[in-house]
């Protein structure tokens, strides 16, 4: 095949830098270690570590990365040398994004443990996904000198890390000399490792040691035939060495093992058909200009399309977070509702107990008014027995002179039963006003319960209240949900047009997608949205990653467009040696025409297609404003949802304030009940005493002289009286002041 023209070289150039990127660092997966429990710990203190570290891993598992690292805060509280619980703290808050708290964390690792490698090489990943390459180059050189504790520490020392290390030196920091170093030491270790060839081969490439990258190429092939990557390098280095005929065969091996590859296939389309005719060179210069043109439109378009990309993933985890915290309110708010409702019934439960106490103080304040009344009787009755006494003393006067003594003993005796009576009268009458206040205090008491239980029915309304409007809270919700659907179907169509565009434009609708996907899904499954949007974040990482590639891609395309403008000035030069030749191709004119003809057509289905991109961008900018304007709407959904769960939130407060002081009121009648019953018992154990005391009396006055045996009786049952009555006023004061604590206690 003859020499293919430089001019067509300029068009290839916006191609051949994206063939020799490569994939970024990769992150193999550790197994998880804990802390194992010293010996010297007790076993109590052993047996929390274990549970900690298990609910530890079972939440990371999920996504619940901030219950996670509450818990590990706590395994660091209590074994403050735990530098796992630091080198997890740090791995979730990789997970989440947050590197700079990841990086605090590892350091701290680090400060307990110098030697953990781990630690330190997660150290390094989180300074690369901050873009510090330098920074993460140097920890992770430092990760190499220190010692593998097990295999796949070792395989990270011997393999993994050097690796990332050329990578970030090859792609990131373009020092194409240490890269290659790396890699040759690399294959000094194992030489079967086909990927390490590739990669030598991109960094020879960018040397410009196009022979060389085709040997590292050829030796990838005889460890991996299939590499599409491989051939698809080779043939780039072929073509740098004017190889056209050899770097068309190894593009369309690249092409037969990957067709996807849009790269190789347009790479492959402009070498089979290009020519050597002077008005097919300045058909491609004229399709050059045209094609750089559309190329910085593009670009353009791509870095205006990423810029509202990224402000809307910005609104769309700002709205995420703002709902998260929304349905945590949420989650609360019911937790909250459901311990009041254990409480109103808690309370229910010790209301009705303390109106079966009130019915049995009712009983025994019954019990002491019948006792009351018996006691009057008795009065009454000694008072009768008291005149025939007198009687039987004034006919036995005249019998019993020689008993005078005794009967002004008697006599004297009676005077003080009398003033005994008398004051035993008086406090009959200070009881049974004591027994009226205490009945007033009883009607009190029951208003006092009526008023509780009015008050509890109103907090249960505004409970039941409260649950109505949680549920049109749930409802606005899930409207919003479906809004949000509607607006992603819309999104997912002009992301699928879009993939015509370009292989930039189209990867990244592609993701796109998938974060849309992904967000319907985290609509969808709202009680597990934060595994979910864990997941989504990864994902935003690696299109964020894919779009810095592409960026770069972007800048190595435009170094080769410059080189490629240096080419076109000596166009010139050819062009005057191709006019030499004009004489010999005028017999291939006829043939050129039609070659030019297709290729004008082709050219008019470009343009064609071009319009129709431009409106489907220009459709995809009103549909993202659409969502814009949807996002809007939702936020002042979110505000008036936050306003109502404020409100919620004081009246729940409120009601808490009544449910404590209903709560110390029941205290204190619990207490008053107590303080009742124990003066009840005393008041008991004092009737049995008097009860006692009456009956050891009525055996002695039995010694009496016979005459006097009906005197001595009728004396007996006064003094019974009077025992009675006394503790018949002691039962009534005792029932005064328990009215009166309980009347206090509401």
């Amino acid at each position: 095949m003859s020499k293919i023209p430089v001019q067509i070289g300029v068009a290839l150039a916006t191609l051949m830098t994206g063939g020799i990127a490569s994939a970024t660092v990769q992150t193999p997966i550790e197994p998880m270690k804990f802390d194992r429990t010293p010996t010297t710990m007790p076993i109590a203190q052993a047996q929390l570590l274990d549970q900690l570290w298990q609910q530890v891993s079972q939440l990371r598992g999920v996504g619940k990365y901030r219950e996670a690292i509450a818990i590990l805060e706590r395994i660091v509280q209590i074994q403050p040398e735990a530098f796992l619980a630091w080198y997890w703290r740090g791995e979730i808050f990789s997970s989440w994004g947050q590197y700079e708290s990841a990086i605090a964390s590892y350091d701290e690792a680090l400060r307990l443990q110098p030697s953990y490698l781990l630690a330190q090489y997660k150290k390094g990943q989180a300074l690369y996904e901050l873009q510090r390459y330098q920074a993460a180059v140097t920890t992770w050189q430092q990760t190499l000198t220190l010692n593998a504790e097990s295999e796949y520490e070792q395989t990270l020392i011997t393999t993994v890390i050097p690796k990332q290390i050329a990578q970030v030196l090859s792609y990131e920091l373009r020092q194409y000399n240490q890269a290659l170093s790396i890699y040759d030491q690399l294959l000094q270790i194992d030489e079967q490792m086909a990927s390490v060839w590739v990669e030598r081969a991109a960094a020879l490439y960018k040397l410009e040691r196009y022979q060389d990258a085709v040997a590292s190429c050829d030796q990838a092939l005889e460890l991996e035939p299939r590499n599409a990557l491989a051939w698809k390098r080779r043939g780039l280095a072929l073509y740098q060495l004017e190889r056209y005929e050899q770097a068309i065969a190894s593009l369309e091996r690249a092409a037969s093992f990957n067709g996807t590859d849009l790269e190789v296939t347009t790479l492959l389309s402009i070498l089979t058909t290009s020519g050597e005719s002077t008005t097919e060179v300045r058909g491609a210069q004229q399709r050059l200009v045209a094609l750089q043109a559309e190329i910085r439109t593009a670009e353009a378009r791509l870095e205006t399309l990423r810029n509202e990309r990224q402000t809307v993933t910005a609104q769309f985890e700002s709205s995420q977070s703002t709902m998260r915290q929304s349905q945590q309110r949420l989650v609360a708010l019911r937790e909250e509702i459901q311990t009041a409702q254990t409480q109103l019934q808690s309370f229910q439960v010790e209301i009705r107990e303390s109106r079966q106490q009130l019915i049995a103080i009712r009983e025994e304040i019954e019990t002491t008014q019948a006792q009351l009344e018996s006691s009057q009787a008795s009065v009454r009755q000694s008072q009768q027995r008291l005149v025939e006494v007198r009687e039987e003393i004034t006919s036995a006067q005249a019998q019993l002179t020689s008993l005078q003594s005794e009967r002004q003993t008697l006599e004297a005796r009676l005077v003080e039963v009398r003033e005994e009576i008398e004051t035993s009268q008086e406090r009959l009458e200070a009881s049974q006003a004591s027994v009226r206040r205490s009945q007033q205090q009883l009607v009190e008491v029951r208003q006092e319960i009526s008023t509780a239980q009015v008050e509890l029915e109103s907090l249960q309304s505004e409970r039941q209240t409260r649950e109505a409007r949680l549920v049109a809270i749930q409802e606005e919700i899930e409207t919003s949900q479906e809004r949000l659907e509607s607006s992603q179907l819309s999104v997912r169509q002009s992301q699928q047009r879009l993939v015509e565009v370009r292989e930039e434009v189209s990867s990244a609708q592609a993701q796109l997608t998938s974060l849309q996907s992904e967000r319907q899904t985290l609509e969808a499954r709202l009680v597990a949205v934060r595994e979910e949007i864990e997941t989504s974040q990864e994902r935003l990482e690696a299109s964020q990653l894919s779009v810095r590639q592409s960026q770069q891609q972007l800048v190595a395309v435009r170094e080769e467009i410059s080189t490629a403008q240096v080419e076109f000035e000596s166009l010139q030069g050819e062009r005057q040696t191709l006019e030499a030749r004009l004489v010999e191709v005028r017999e291939e004119i006829e043939t050129v025409q039609e070659r030019l003809e297709s290729s004008q057509s082709s050219v008019r289905q470009s343009q064609q297609r071009l319009v129709e991109v431009r409106q489907e961008v220009s459709s995809a900018e009103a549909r993202v404003e659409s969502l814009q304007s949807e996002r809007q709407s939702l936020e002042a959904q979110l505000v008036a949802v936050r306003g109502e769960i404020e409100t919620a939130q004081e009246r729940l407060e409120v009601s808490r304030r009544e449910f404590s002081s209903v709560q110390q009121r029941l205290s204190t009648l619990q207490g008053e009940i107590q303080t009742t019953e124990q003066r009840i018992a005393t008041a008991r154990t004092e009737l049995r005493q008097l009860e006692e005391r009456k009956t050891v009396e009525a055996e002695t006055l039995q010694t009496l002289q016979v005459q006097y045996c009906g005197l001595q009786e009728d004396l007996s049952e006064l003094e019974v009286g009077i025992r009675r009555l006394r503790g018949a006023q002691l039962a009534s004061d005792a029932v005064q002041r328990c009215q009166l604590s309980d009347d206090d206690a509401f």
